[in-house]
């Protein structure tokens, strides 16, 4: 699996028609799947890998309106050890 942040697939496709295109998200429990099947008989699947990302969000709420929007960033909480440790 690519750890890439961007990657680029254009040597590998360019030129290919597309002649139907899938979404799957029941594949897996952990993945979804997005695949192409190409009029050259060849195919191709991304696979997506679930993922949870954080983005905590203050807003004013003022007589039915949000306003003022600002992140919130998380302080860690510290751990304690355990009693005998």
């Amino acid at each position: 699996m690519s750890r890439l942040r961007r990657a680029d697939y254009t040597q590998h496709l360019k030129g290919k028609i597309i002649e139907r295109s899938h979404w799957n998200n029941e594949q897996d429990e952990n993945y979804f799947c997005l695949s192409f099947v190409f009029t050259d008989h060849t195919f191709v699947s991304f696979r997506f890998r679930q993922s949870l990302d954080e983005e905590v969000e203050l807003s004013d709420f003022i007589d039915g309106d949000l306003s003022n929007d600002r992140i919130l960033t998380p302080l860690p909480i510290p751990i304690k050890p355990k009693e005998g440790q």
